[in-house]
């Protein structure tokens, strides 16, 4: 549950592409194409991952570990030009003695510690106790792991242990200790297991079996396999449906879960990771003019049916033109001039003009 979990946040985080904008003074913003940032985002962080890579990576790390690192590495002109990962267990995070500030050191795989200061380390963190190190969810959970784990232990033995006609076998007659002892292994290695349920047995010589074992679901063991499974759900606040958890559901809500997994389970991460990479890989003044957001288009897109009737709406209404409805579907822009037209309803011209409320007719409405 708990990979399944892990998983489906950071596959999710990493197939949704980040892109780099640049606000004007009036509000409006447009996409920044050549920016170092976006081409390190497009091109990838380093020369061994691509960027949804890198992402799911340092994800997972966070989910699992509560931090995740990456050293930000720098041309003369102070851009960054890579983002190389490091292990959660690789790094510890110090105090430096006099001024009071904190510091990475990085155990090498190739032998000694490297010390990164702040402003060269990438740092996604989970929820954290000191504002520095996050602390991971596993660590905050402990007890509805350990019991989740001897609930999966007691199945396993269960399954693998247990014979699938548990019971006694009776003889007619008396029969000694080394001949119960081969009748007992030679049924055992016949009919124990999970790849031997539902076998026929053949007995023998009056042989007779009396089932007496209580089944999993008597012993509420699948029940309890539920409540962990929910548990864990409800730790990484994933609905049990994006595990593979469909019981009692339906399409209609279904469809619901999948609106809850965004805003409620991948949001918070997608917004952890905007503020991370703008705070981390912008300088000061670069953090006034420009801004990073995932496109969500692939995580929110319903059926052609439900986009083409909201695309009916918004163009209707003047606020899409068809060019930009083109481009919601991934496709090349209309030539002609119309393309980039805006619709107005007859009873909204007046006010997608800019005319005075006074000069649109309507009669007056001053009483007689």
């Amino acid at each position: 549950v708990v990979t399944a979990c892990v998983n489906a946040i950071s596959e999710t985080a990493g197939m949704l592409p980040p892109h780099v904008y640049r606000r004007s003074p009036d509000g409006s913003r447009v996409e920044d194409t050549e920016h170092p940032v976006a081409r390190l985002l497009a091109e990838g962080p380093n020369d061994w991952q691509t960027t949804p890579e890198f992402i799911e990576m340092m994800t997972a790390h966070c989910l699992l570990r509560g931090n995740s690192y990456a050293e930000i590495v720098r041309n003369h002109r102070g851009e960054p030009i890579a983002l190389n990962p490091f292990h959660p267990d690789l790094v510890s995070v110090v105090e430096l003695p006099r001024s009071g500030r904190f510091a990475y050191d990085v155990s090498m795989r190739q032998g000694g510690t490297r010390r990164l200061l702040p402003e060269e380390m990438l740092h996604l963190k989970d929820r954290t106790d000191d504002g520095i190190v996050g602390k991971s969810r596993l660590s905050r959970a402990r007890e509805t792991f350990a019991s989740a784990i001897a609930t999966e232990r007691y199945a396993a033995s269960t399954f693998k242990n247990g014979a699938a006609m548990s019971g006694i076998l009776s003889h007619p007659e008396a029969i000694g200790e080394e001949a119960a002892t081969r009748l007992q292994k030679d049924f055992k290695q016949t009919y124990s297991g999970a790849d031997r349920a539902g076998a026929v047995a053949i007995l023998e010589e009056g042989l007779k079996w009396q089932q007496i074992s209580v089944s999993p679901d008597d012993a509420q063991m699948l029940e309890s396999r539920k409540f962990s499974t929910m548990a864990l759900a409800r730790i990484f606040r994933v609905p049990p449906p994006v595990i593979g958890e469909f019981e009692g559901g339906n399409y209609s809500s279904i469809s619901e879960v999948g609106r809850w997994f965004y805003s409620h389970t991948m949001q918070p991460w997608l917004n952890k990771w905007e503020k991370l990479l703008c705070h981390a890989l912008f300088s000061t003044a670069g953090r006034r003019t420009f801004e990073i957001e995932f496109d969500c288009d692939l995580l929110l897109r319903g059926d052609a049916l439900t986009r083409f009737k909201a695309y009916r709406i918004g163009r209707e209404i003047g606020v899409y033109n068809a060019n930009e409805l083109r481009k919601f579907e991934k496709l090349n822009p209309r030539k002609d001039p119309e393309g980039g037209t805006y619709f107005a309803p007859a009873n909204m011209q007046g006010e997608q003009s800019g005319q005075p409320i006074a000069d649109r007719g309507g009669g007056s409405n001053v009483p007689e």
